[in-house]
């Protein structure tokens, strides 16, 4: 389990520098993009479908961190009413929808991209299986994630600069 686990978290790691470096690229293009409408009255074509697919990269990437870290929204205002075993018993079932999710993304994600590898987008003339390329990789992270959640392994390991995480 402990190189499974670190590939899994050097995989997130990588993954989580690309969404850091596609959210600052996406950000410039929709600057520039903006600039160059009001300044110059003009558009930059490729700039919204760019925009769209870094936007679209950077939210599954963020979902798959928030779901190992526990991050993303909780109602528990009846949820803390409930006994100790109901609570964990809730717990464990989250667990379980969240990695059925995870799979969900990902065998769907690799349909999604087969089904649209020949199809192109307008502007750029990517092919549009570009756009979903998040989806599989997201949701193998978010299944792998989710069920060393569910089985309450919590992982300590040294990242690329030598750094112990959780």
């Amino acid at each position: 389990m402990k190189y499974i686990d670190w590939f899994f978290n050097a995989l997130l790691d990588f993954c989580i520098i690309i969404a850091k470096v596609m959210l600052v690229v996406m950000v410039l293009i929709i600057c520039i993009h903006v600039l160059f409408r009001y300044a110059f009255n003009m558009g930059i074509k490729w700039s919204e479908e760019i925009s769209m697919m870094l936007m679209v990269y950077f939210g599954f990437i963020s979902i798959a961190y928030g779901v190992k870290h526990n991050l993303h929204l909780n109602i528990t205002i009846f949820f803390n009413m409930f006994p100790k075993i109901i609570q964990l018993i809730i717990t464990k079932l989250t667990h379980i929808i969240i990695f059925s999710i995870g799979f969900v993304l990902m065998f769907f994600g690799f349909i999604l991209i087969q089904s649209t590898i020949n199809n192109v987008m307008t502007a750029t003339r990517l092919p549009s299986a570009m756009l979903y390329g998040a989806v599989p990789v997201s949701g193998l992270l978010i299944a792998y994630f989710s069920f060393a959640n569910f089985i309450g392994y919590r992982s300590v390991y040294k990242n690329i600069r030598g750094e112990v995480r959780q």
